[in-house]
């Protein structure tokens, strides 16, 4: 909203080409009563860039816990087999 106060400014200052000023001016006009959702819009975007959970990161972490366990023998064969499946088979959000 800065940016538009500057940009009235500058307009009314009438400083700059008079063609310049009049595309300006109409484009200010065209602007002003969409300056909310302009905004909004803006902020929408930015937090839709956002990057994604880290649910890949957890799983792998899982699985290396898991292999350094059963690397050091706190863990069977077969209850390595059984943590394993239940971590590749576990629900996603």
């Amino acid at each position: 909203m800065h940016l538009l106060a500057l940009l009235q400014d500058t307009i009314a200052d009438g400083s700059g080409a008079s063609s310049l000023t009049g595309a300006l001016t109409r484009f200010y006009a065209f602007v002003q009563p969409y300056q909310f959702y302009i905004v909004a819009i803006i902020v929408l975007w930015l937090v839709a860039r956002r990057p994604g959970s880290k649910k890949e990161d957890f799983n792998r972490q899982a699985q290396d816990v898991l292999e350094e366990k059963y690397r050091r023998g706190e863990i069977s064969r077969k209850a390595y087999e059984k943590y394993r499946q239940d971590i590749s088979l576990r629900p996603r959000r």
